[in-house]
């Protein structure tokens, strides 16, 4: 049976990754930081969301796999970081596909620790490279990059392609710009396959950390009486583009089957939603009455892009990707995901 094996697992596309590739029959090998809550993959494994070091198996002389009820999966603890464990992860499995999706992956936290956030997606990118060529193994790496990285680009007032200018203007999305041209080095100077993904606005089902899952967890603990009727929110003008993950798991696979290599691809809409809209859809879940609070100040980021729109056009063409699912569907499968989500765990 074909292997692959996922860098951030446990994240929000990395979990979906997994059962994607699992239904797929390929045995999936995931790896997550030492010690996380592993809500995402908690379906593999049994619920259970915490373990202890003496309930992890050891491997490669360390206690670092978690137990789970798929035999088609394998999960261990290693922070990309660490380059000599990820290094005989990586050679033990020999993945056919190896997709790099983990990464220190928010903006706010880029600026509290901005070394943190260089360290993991740079310095884990080149571990993950290294381990490759050092091992000669033939493997496709498609790696998770970001719309962050166009930056001030967006003053160009129209929908962004892959050749635009990357000028970032966070340390997050610095870091994903280095993750972006390292893997396209190892490909040029190494001839290791990788294909860049340059994901937009991602959001569906166990989704954290972004506005779309911000309103729409509060509204869900508002409507269970697990929260006051009030949500504090930041700027609500900005324009994105939204893209629902199941749409994005199938441009996801196309690029690796079918993606050039060398290539980079926007995974997009090319639809642009204001953020006041994605608070409107989520209030309307609930029937309770609803305070909202503007531009809190520990909501706002220190830079604020007013429309960030990607062109889709490429990947449309190349590889026959479209979206389907309206955000209207994925507000509310998402407020249904964590209606039952609080349900079982509380807040």
């Amino acid at each position: 049976m074909e292997r692959i094996l996922i860098s951030g697992a446990n994240g929000f596309i990395g979990s979906h990754l997994t059962d994607f590739c699992i239904e797929k029959n390929y045995t999936v090998y995931g790896l997550e930081r030492p010690n996380q809550m592993y809500r995402n993959l908690s379906h593999y494994t049994d619920e259970k969301l915490n373990f202890s070091e003496n309930e992890k198996t050891r491997i490669f002389n360390e206690n670092i796999e978690i137990p789970t009820n798929n035999k088609k999966l394998r999960i261990f603890e290693c922070d990309i970081k660490n380059a000599q464990l990820l290094e005989k992860i990586i050679a033990e499995t020999k993945p056919k596909f190896l997709f790099h999706f983990g990464a220190q992956p928010l903006v706010m936290p880029s600026w509290e620790d901005p070394v943190d956030t260089i360290e993991t997606n740079v310095i884990g990118t080149i571990n993950v490279f290294e381990a490759i060529k050092k091992h000669n193994i033939k493997t496709r790496v498609i790696v998770a990059c970001t719309s962050a990285e166009y930056g001030t680009t967006t003053s160009i007032n129209r929908p962004l392609k892959e050749s635009d200018p990357l000028l970032a203007i966070h340390p997050y999305g610095i870091s994903k710009v280095a993750t972006e041209l390292l893997a396209r080095q190892y490909f040029i100077n190494f001839g290791i396959e990788v294909i860049n993904l340059r994901f937009f606005n991602q959001t569906g089902p166990r989704r954290k950390g972004d506005a779309t899952s911000d309103f729409i967890r509060k509204v869900a603990q508002i409507e269970l009486g697990l929260s006051e009727p009030v949500i504090e929110v930041g700027n609500l003008e900005p324009y994105r583009d939204f893209t629902e993950i199941k749409d994005s798991l199938k441009a996801i696979w196309l690029a690796a089957t079918m993606g050039i290599p060398g290539e980079t691809y926007n995974i997009c809409s090319s639809k642009k939603l204001q953020i006041r809209q994605i608070l409107d859809i989520a209030l309307s879940f609930s029937l309770k009455k609803i305070e909202v609070k503007e531009n809190v100040s520990h909501k706002l980021r220190k830079t604020d892009e007013d429309v960030i729109l990607g062109d889709n056009s490429k990947i449309k063409n190349e590889l026959g990707w479209d979206v389907s699912i309206p955000i209207e569907e994925t507000l509310r499968d998402m407020f249904e995901y964590w209606l039952d989500y609080y349900k079982k765990y509380g807040v």
